[in-house]
């Protein structure tokens, strides 16, 4: 009697064990993708280093609330022109015209290819880290080429047709901003 107490455990461990003994060998997937890595790593080091009239290219941009994440701007337009124009906050609603590239040169994505006018409508907030950062750090009217390291965009796992390890290129156009929001103070 004792022995058939103790048949479900026994039937439901040896159904478990495949499972966690795969868990257990699935150490990580670096290995799949490490020439990936060694390609988006060298990628955004030279990012941070190019140089052009004495001056860095990028400007390195950690935001407040997510200091571990970093994303490199360069700005296409005199920015003095636009100082005085709106910033998104985190949830107001922006119209923004993108191209998104792998650091290979292959297109991820475009706001041209979904939208009939080319502007993808969105709440910053509602992006990957990134996208939303650099959304908050401009202005009506800026327009960047912005590289997003693989920690502030997808990570590890693959999303949707985003290549696990990826640092993305996206040049952005921040065309208006339809909805205003404010802090909650």
């Amino acid at each position: 009697m004792k022995i058939i107490k103790y048949i479900p455990c026994a039937v439901a461990a040896l159904l478990l064990a495949p499972c966690l003994t795969s868990c257990l060998n699935d150490n990580d997937n670096t290995t799949d993708y490490k020439d990936w890595i060694n390609l988006n790593e060298t990628y955004l080091i030279r990012m941070q280093d190019t140089v052009s009239n004495g001056k860095k290219v990028f400007e390195k941009i950690t935001p407040v609330w997510a200091p571990s994440v970093y994303i490199l701007a360069q700005w296409h337009n005199d920015r003095s022109l636009t100082e005085g124009n709106l910033v998104p906050m985190d949830n107001s609603t922006c119209q923004v015209v993108y191209d998104a590239y792998y650091v290979n040169g292959n297109r991820l994505d475009a706001s041209f290819l979904h939208y009939s006018d080319s502007i993808y409508t969105c709440k910053p907030s509602d992006n990957i880290v990134g996208f939303w950062a650099m959304l908050t750090k401009m202005h009506v009217g800026d327009s960047v080429t912005c590289v997003i390291p693989m920690n502030a965009a997808y990570g590890d796992s693959r999303s949707s047709s985003v290549v696990p390890y990826s640092t993305l290129i996206y040049h952005l156009k921040l065309k208006g901003i339809t909805a205003y929001e404010v802090s909650g103070k």
